[in-house]
């Protein structure tokens, strides 16, 4: 510490002394906010990743805690709690049902959608069942063993939506609910047919010959939101201000992801910070992690809207929610919105 002479000097403040007091004070030595965050293994955690990466979250004066969850059904009761500040995941049934008992949660940004060309979410079959004919188109999914991660979550409705467009219901299929873990595990044990598969768990399972992407659930329902933000009482009331700053931290982040991306939603070459920090986290090589397909993410933090209003007509016509709770009730854009006008105009990088 520099060291001070007392009596002060003529024309030297109190203030003067304490700032020159505060910078030496060594940086490990300020106290962060710490901010526990829900994971869920997936690729949609990138933004997080590359935000705590890059140093994003300390230059807000953050501490990330992150915790990893087999799924963010399992999140509610931790959340309401006030054990976990942030959850990644989708608007599930579960979901409404805790708000409406009264349980403070809002979704406040994008997580994961799909787009376009871009084949995030895949109707994922196993590759014996197409080398051998069994399966050829979606009509074949009839009497086949399906999974979706849980029961009333958003993919819940996306499976709908696809044996809709085939001429089936839920009756035909054999449904399970397991994680993407045991989904990975039942694919190459062949206890599991098919699935709605996300990354990097399909490109795993293609790498090693058990599975086949037979097609992008962008096809048949554009534009899906698949997992968004949720805060929780402790961000929202208790501390808005740590709201605020996790939300422009996690903005950059999700830019970040966006310029690393190329048009096919793969990761551009260089970006070797952001293979590594996925390195570590997912357990995968580097080369296998460049041909991961992404999700995509609004640099904005906006929620498609649309695609929450189908999912809820869904689950209400399923009885899985009473529609007391609209999804614009569970909505809170303004750390979005504030963050963005914080950073600026987004304009993609060109690679």
């Amino acid at each position: 510490m520099l060291p001070m002479k007392w009596p002060l000097k003529a024309g030297q403040s109190l203030a003067c002394m304490l700032a020159v007091l505060t910078l030496a004070i060594p940086a490990h030595a300020q106290t962060l906010d710490k901010v526990v965050v829900a994971m869920t293994g997936g690729l949609a955690d990138a933004p997080v990743i590359v935000a705590q990466e890059r140093g994003y979250f300390r230059q807000q004066n953050l501490n990330l805690e992150k915790v990893v969850f087999p799924s963010a059904a399992q999140t509610i009761v931790p959340m309401a709690s006030k054990q976990l500040d942030v959850v990644g995941g989708a608007i599930s049934a579960g979901l409404y049902s805790a708000v409406e008992r009264g349980v403070m949660i809002k979704a406040v940004a994008d997580r994961s959608h799909t787009s376009h060309g871009i084949p995030y979410i895949t109707v994922f079959v196993r590759k014996d069942l197409v080398d051998s004919g069994r399966f050829k188109t979606l009509k074949d999914l009839k009497g086949l063993k399906f999974a979706i991660a849980a029961k009333g979550i958003t993919v819940h409705a996306l499976l709908d939506a696809g044996l809709q467009s085939a001429g089936l219901n839920f009756g035909d299929v054999e449904l399970v609910h397991m994680n993407y873990t045991n989904q990975v595990l039942a694919f190459k044990n062949k206890a599991l047919d098919a699935s709605l598969m996300g990354e990097p768990q399909a490109t795993d399972l293609v790498n090693s010959g058990d599975g086949v992407r037979f097609m992008n659930t962008n096809d048949y329902f554009p534009n899906y939101v698949v997992t968004v933000f949720h805060y929780g009482e402790t961000m929202l009331k208790d501390r808005p201000d740590v709201g605020r700053r996790f939300m422009i931290a996690l903005m950059r982040g999700m830019r970040d992801y966006n310029d690393a991306m190329d048009d096919k939603g793969l990761l551009a070459k260089g970006n070797d910070d952001i293979i590594a920090a996925f390195e570590r986290e997912f357990k995968m090589p580097a080369a296998m992690l460049r041909t991961v397909y992404s999700h995509s993410v609004d640099p904005n933090g906006q929620i498609n809207m649309r695609s929450l209003d189908i999912d809820w007509n869904f689950m209400q016509r399923e009885k899985l929610v009473s529609g007391k709770i609209r999804p614009a009730e569970l909505i809170d854009e303004s750390f979005a919105k504030q963050a963005a006008a914080a950073l600026g105009p987004y304009t993609r990088k060109t690679r």
